[in-house]
């Protein structure tokens, strides 16, 4: 635990063996990069999106945030973290997209595109 106004969340998520959160882009995007599993409680907009596919897709399980039992939640948490198979998995898509150097391949298709349109005038 710490004591301080304001923590960087991508410092904080390796430490860490599940996220809880509400699903922003952000949030589901960092913590598939650090291989956590998540356990969503969304609000609105992405975050209803964001929950449903991490449910289907079993990268974590997903509540509704107003109905939610203090027990379902504590199940939730203890499932997820015995399950095995999931920690392995998001350990494994977390390697995957650390390795895949997509910000720089980002930043290129981003510069070109600039590139071209300065070329046709646009």
């Amino acid at each position: 635990m710490w004591g301080e106004n304001s923590l960087l969340q991508t410092l904080v998520l390796p430490k860490v063996d599940l996220v809880i959160t509400h699903g922003g882009n952000n949030t589901v995007t960092e913590t598939f990069y650090c291989g956590k599993p998540l356990l969503v409680l969304p609000l609105f907009c992405d975050q209803l999106d964001n929950a449903e596919r991490i449910y289907e897709t079993g990268h974590g399980l997903r509540f509704e945030p107003y109905h939610v039992t203090e027990a379902e939640l504590l199940a939730g948490i203890e499932a997820v973290l015995a399950d095995e198979l999931l920690q392995r998995r998001m350990h494994s898509i977390g390697k995957r997209i650390r390795a895949s150097n997509s910000q720089s391949r980002a930043a290129d298709v981003v510069e070109s595109v600039a590139r071209n349109n300065a070329l046709l005038g646009k």
